[in-house]
């Protein structure tokens, strides 16, 4: 599987940054260093995980695992 092109790239990070803006402004808790620990390792274990990006959603994992709001974009969401 390929990365997603850029267009849907900067689509995908748009939504995430929205979404986690949203959750800061409702005062959602951050994500605990170990909570994105645990992300991230799920996501290096995963078959569309290439070099720190993820093949669904085209994002930089170390980032994403991070936000308060993201979720796994595989079907069904492994974290």
């Amino acid at each position: 599987m390929e990365e997603p092109n850029l267009p849907t790239k900067i689509a995908n990070l748009g939504k995430a940054i929205m979404e986690e803006t949203k959750a800061i402004v409702q005062g959602q808790e951050p994500v605990s260093g170990d909570e994105q620990v645990r992300r991230l390792n799920i996501c290096m274990g995963c078959a569309y995980y290439d070099n720190g990006k993820c093949l669904i959603c085209g994002c930089n994992m170390n980032v994403k695992t991070g936000f308060r709001s993201a979720h796994c974009p595989h079907t069904p969401p492994k974290w």
